[in-house]
């Protein structure tokens, strides 16, 4: 569906995930992160595996249950959250 996304970093350990595009519909996200590789799935459906190497978005990430995610697909920024994911953390897996 997508093969890359980016990150805003706030203070502290907040962080969102900016995917490019719309996400589709689903009940329920779920992002996966590895040291390595970030995979989305909506519902059961995987709908996005990413590699990164990024260590404070790793730790930023597995230190939350869940993540606010934002469609991006134009030339600003949405105002709000689209989505909010729940965190799988996967220590050691690419």
């Amino acid at each position: 569906m997508f093969q890359s996304c980016d990150f805003l970093l706030g203070q502290g350990k907040s962080i969102v995930i900016v995917v490019p595009g719309r996400l589709p519909q689903a009940e329920t996200y779920t992002v996966a992160v590895s040291p390595g590789a970030l995979s989305f799935r909506a519902d059961y459906d995987e709908i996005a595996h990413i590699p990164y190497k990024n260590k404070e978005v790793y730790e930023r990430l597995s230190y939350h249950p869940q993540v606010g995610v934002m469609e991006f697909y134009g030339k600003e920024y949405p105002k709000r959250l689209s989505a909010v994911a729940y965190i799988e953390v996967r220590k050691g897996v690419q």
